[in-house]
């Protein structure tokens, strides 16, 4: 994978490097997301090819988007989520009788020929290799087994008709149930990467949506930062890539505590990027540690937010 020739990766002070990513949810966004400076994108929402749409999108039209999206980022690395959505959001579905329940990589798996159509796309324009492919709302790794086996089907056809594509690219999952943050080291055997999004710390404190219990939705809760420290600790034994997406990764004093638990990458908004990755610059890894063990002995997040906070300028010295 690759950045362009004028743009060196993000690292700290003392040569750790830290991917910087940004995210988009349209091919609008990948043109934001190219200009700001990232490091690459680390989600690519592929949702939006089913919104509103009274067909499903086709394998060529999914692969003319993903040649697209490689082209607008210069081969700067690209990370894939596969179809996200309930059935309730998907127009054509809407007489299947799904539950709601039904999403990410649970509805690719009850209706295989919508994630093997994206496999295939996806597959076909990976011959510049730059890309990822993401698994949204995994629980066992039964499920990986499974798109695994999808995907050894889609490369020996590949091969029978002389198509070429990277038989190396990764994968990995999103990591938004506490089932999958619990299962992290037993799923390392099985991916390249975990992205840890916001999801996790809500179905971690079981609340949805802004209604009863949402006060509690911190992005400094405690219980969200162990589970990050957690899966970290586990499968960056086996080399694997830990990526934690915005909100969280996007705030500076924030950072200093994702690195210091071995997190590699970070996503966030564009308008992000640029901070971002001067605080990273100027950390030392020794350092965030000391000042991440002190903010992880606070009980409350409000509490671990403002050491942070207070922390931020004497790391930056």
């Amino acid at each position: 994978m690759s950045v362009p020739e004028n743009q060196s990766p993000t690292h700290t002070a003392d040569g750790h490097i830290i991917k910087v990513n940004t995210a988009a949810y349209s091919l609008e966004e990948v043109e934001a997301a190219a200009n700001s400076g990232a490091d690459g994108l680390g989600l690519f929402s592929t949702d939006f090819m089913y919104l509103n749409q009274t067909d499903l999108p086709s394998e060529d039209e999914q692969y003319e988007i993903f040649k697209k999206v490689s082209r607008i980022m210069d081969n700067r690395p690209v990370t894939v989520r596969s179809l996200n959505l309930k059935p309730s959001q998907i127009p054509i579905l809407h007489n299947h009788g799904l539950s709601e329940q039904c999403r990410g990589v649970r509805l690719g798996l009850e209706l295989p020929e919508i994630l093997t159509t994206q496999i295939r796309a996806l597959a076909r324009a990976s011959v510049t290799r730059n890309f990822r492919l993401l698994l949204p709302m995994v629980s066992d790794v039964s499920e990986i087994l499974k798109v695994k086996a999808l995907i050894d089907r889609v490369h020996s056809d590949l091969n029978e008709k002389n198509i070429n594509y990277d038989s190396y690219m990764e994968i990995g999952i999103e990591v938004e149930t506490p089932a999958a943050a619990v299962l992290a080291q037993v799923m390392s055997f099985e991916v390249s990467f975990f992205n840890i999004c916001k999801n996790l710390k809500n179905h971690t404190l079981a609340i949805t949506g802004n209604g009863y219990g949402s006060n509690l939705l911190h992005e400094y809760a405690p219980s969200f930062l162990f589970q990050i420290a957690n899966l970290a600790g586990e499968v960056r034994k086996r080399k694997k890539s830990v990526s934690v997406e915005a909100p969280l990764a996007g705030e500076p004093a924030a950072i200093p505590i994702l690195i210091s638990m071995d997190v590699n990458e970070l996503t966030m908004l564009p308008g992000q990027i640029e901070r971002a990755r001067q605080v990273i610059s100027r950390l030392n890894v020794t350092k965030t540690k000391l000042i991440a063990s002190k903010a992880m002995s606070f009980r409350f997040p409000e509490e671990i937010k403002q050491y942070a906070e207070e922390s931020l300028p004497r790391l930056l010295k």
